[in-house]
């Protein structure tokens, strides 16, 4: 766990915007469709093809009085447990990302909280062993999923709260990718609607890889993934399911696993809310998407990527209970699971079917697994994490 933690007052929110209409509008005038809220810091795991895992998920206590401590896991290939890696020395309340650089190396980066306006980020090449000095990112990272991505040669694209920056040697420079602002005022970005942004990737593997960024659009029908190609950002997103043009589409995950670029996408909100995976094996040239999953008025709570374009997610209204689906590979059907372990924070998907369901509650950390045709889930692991309680107050 963390050594010195920052210690400060939470910053209050921001008030919200109320914007308010003059005038009426006729009965027959067209509603524009609700635009999907962006995505907020989710719980997540990551396999890779050589099979090394990573999960990052929440726990200690209550997330108004900074007792929420964000914690990494690693399961390098041919382990059987998962240990605890999470970097030391920085207040991690505010959450971690993270960007996988090679079969057991990840940069990790920490989330602006309290007193801390910048996010420090922590490099490890033995799965989470040891960690040393990267970065740091500022301003701090955007609070999404996928805020930093890691790209060949030491590359890296960091989300923060204006737009997005571009690292090379490991972090150690930072120039200017694209402002939210900039990136919407571009054609591909009008016709989007682009309203945020909440998820970066490099493109295909090699030593060219193209920048990714992805958001929110407010325009129906259209994903909003570019790629920066010749000096333009162009419009790379997958063309939608018919049943889903009418609707806004936000991202809520994407990232490159073992040269395939994944992406989770949410159309609609309430009841008729759908989320629906994308891949493409050309950096955004082409894509194969997935049949829409139904999540209804539950919240995406986990999404989870892993080799061979599997993918996982965890719906529910609360932390304590949830249920699962998966996708075995890209283009494979979802398949609902068997009644999720209480306080399941998000599925690991690895190689071969490897499926587990990772909880964590308070100060406890657990790992069940799903035996191929079982309709029960095993318990294999159980751990106690320290939390420092009252660190952060």
């Amino acid at each position: 766990m963390s050594g010195r933690w920052l210690r400060a007052a939470a910053v209050p929110a921001a008030a919200a915007l109320l914007i308010a209409g003059c005038g009426s509008k006729p009965a027959s005038a067209p509603q524009r469709p609700a635009a999907v809220p962006p995505p907020p810091q989710l719980n997540a795991a990551t396999t890779t093809a050589a099979g090394t895992s990573w999960a990052i998920v929440v726990m200690g206590g209550s997330t108004a009085q900074n007792e929420d401590f964000w914690q990494l896991f690693a399961r390098p290939a041919g382990a059987v447990k998962w240990r605890q890696v999470t970097p030391t020395g920085v207040a991690d309340n505010g959450g971690l990302v993270a960007g996988v650089t090679g079969p057991g190396s990840l940069v990790a980066g920490f989330r602006p909280s309290q007193d801390l306006s910048f996010s420090p980020l922590a490099a490890t090449a033995d799965s989470g062993a040891s960690w040393s000095t990267a970065g740091p990112v500022n301003p701090g990272l955007a609070n999404v999923p996928d805020a930093l991505a890691a790209g060949p040669g030491g590359q890296l694209i960091a989300l923060t709260q204006g737009g997005a920056q571009l690292g090379t040697h490991g972090g150690a420079a930072w120039t200017t990718l694209a402002s939210a602002r900039s990136l919407a005022a571009t054609a591909a970005g009008r016709a989007c609607g682009l309203t945020k942004l909440t998820a970066a990737a490099f493109g295909s593997p090699g030593a060219a890889a193209a920048p990714l960024l992805a958001g929110s659009c407010d325009h129906p029908g259209i994903a909003g993934i570019f790629v920066l190609r010749g000096g333009t950002w162009r419009s790379a997103g997958p063309p939608l399911p018919a049943p889903l043009t009418g609707r806004t589409v936000t991202v809520l995950r994407m990232a490159t696993v073992a040269g395939r670029t994944d992406a989770l996408l949410q159309s609609g909100t309430g009841a008729t809310a759908d989320v629906l995976a994308a891949w493409s094996d050309d950096g955004g040239g082409h894509w194969l998407t997935s049949a829409p999953l139904p999540t209804g008025t539950a919240t995406v709570r986990s999404a989870s990527f892993g080799p061979d374009g599997a993918v996982g997610v965890v719906l529910g209204r609360d932390q304590s209970h949830g249920h699962g689906a998966v996708l075995a590979r890209s283009g494979a059907p979802w398949r609902t699971l068997p009644a999720l372990p209480s306080w399941t924070a998000t599925l690991a998907v690895g190689p071969a079917g490897r499926l587990d369901a990772l909880t964590a509650h308070a100060s406890s950390f657990g790992d069940w697994q799903l035996p191929a045709g079982a309709a029960a889930w095993r318990r294999v692991q159980t751990s106690q994490v320290t939390i420092p309680y009252g660190s952060s107050g």
